[in-house]
């Protein structure tokens, strides 16, 4: 009898194993949908985790006394979202890894009830005037567990999560407020995710801006390189102040440093707003001004007040000759309620 057993069990362990050679290796799920709103936008809140917890995880509401902690900058590369929940949630954390493109990678780890991982993808891919977001997760099988996955549907069991979460980012993204246009100028109404930056500041003269700017940007560039710090986006300006009378400017030579410290140079952080004007500007360095009117009438039309302006310089001169082909990103970051005001260290 106990021959009996043993040679049952072996059986059972033999069909086990082969199992687990014929059964799958990794696990694929995506889901997708169509967001009537910029690929911009949409990606800006598609980086952020703190907006994902508060509008749109399709599993924020099974655990409405779940504890979430987040760390590091807002919508940059190293932040990262953690969670403590009951069962059904769980208990694990996500961090944004890079931000390629119109590509976000992130790295999920669930600790509890049952540790893995895996990694995490979402996509915003501008459609006309819409954006076809995608949203996916790709995730290796050990061994022994690739036999339950010839009886399970993770395609399923994920996706339809998946799938209603990318519905209620539609949902929150199109009711948004839509945009307007001033001066010609499209002017949206964003989200300012917090950033630090590294830089210089300065009262500088209208006509040399230029030379300011071509002094210090290559210089900060190089010390964050030789200081093996990860710099993110464009050279970028804070303006504080703009005087047409003394045709002068207050303002800073920045690139955006998420996490470290930059010897040599001052350290500004720009808080956090739920709410910022946002306009794609087209054009010569010192012919922005219209655009910049237009924000100005937006705000006297809406009763805001900005704490600073932004530029980011997305084309390089050096590149693209042609001036009407250069992107600048303007940014007016609104004061929000408790008056939070930028820093400088």
């Amino acid at each position: 009898m106990l021959k009996k057993v043993i040679y049952v069990l072996a059986a059972l362990v033999g069909i086990y194993l082969v199992l687990c050679l014929i059964g799958p290796k990794k696990v694929q799920v995506e889901r997708s949908i169509t967001v009537n709103a910029s690929s911009e936008v949409v990606k800006t809140q598609l980086a952020d985790f703190k907006f994902f917890q508060e509008k749109w995880s399709p599993w924020s509401g099974k655990d409405t006394a779940m504890k979430t902690t987040f760390e590091g900058e807002t919508g940059m590369p190293g932040s990262k979202y953690s969670w403590k929940g009951n069962k059904e949630v769980g208990t694990g954390s996500m961090e944004l890894i890079a931000i390629n493109g119109d590509t976000i990678l992130q790295k999920i780890v669930f600790t509890e009830p049952h540790p893995s991982g895996g990694d995490v993808y979402l996509i915003a891919k501008a459609n006309g005037n819409a954006t076809n977001v995608t949203w996916g997760m790709k995730f290796e099988i050990g061994f022994f567990m690739r036999a339950m996955m010839l009886f399970m549907n993770m395609d399923k069991m994920i996706g339809t999560d998946y799938e209603k979460g990318l519905v209620k980012f539609k949902e929150v993204m199109e009711a948004a407020p839509t945009a307007k246009t001033y001066n010609g100028y499209e002017i949206k109404e964003v989200i300012w995710p917090e950033k630090n930056y590294f830089g210089k500041k300065a009262t500088v003269a209208f006509d040399k801006l230029g030379a300011f700017y071509a002094e210090n940007f290559p210089k900060i560039f190089n010390d964050a390189m030789n200081n093996k710090l990860e710099h993110t986006g464009p050279p970028s300006s804070i303006f504080y102040t703009y005087d047409e009378q003394k045709k002068q400017a207050e303002c800073a030579a920045v690139i955006s440093v998420p996490e470290g410290q930059l010897k040599g140079w001052e350290k500004f952080n720009v808080p956090a707003a739920n709410l910022a004007l946002h306009i794609a500007y087209y054009g010569a360095y010192n012919k922005s001004a219209n655009a910049h009117m237009a924000m100005d009438a937006y705000m006297k039309e809406k009763g805001l007040t900005q704490t600073c302006v932004i530029e980011e310089y997305i084309t390089d001169p050096m590149s693209e000759k042609d001036t009407t082909k250069w992107l600048t990103n303007i940014y007016y970051v609104i004061k929000n309620s408790d008056n939070v005001q930028i820093s400088v260290q």
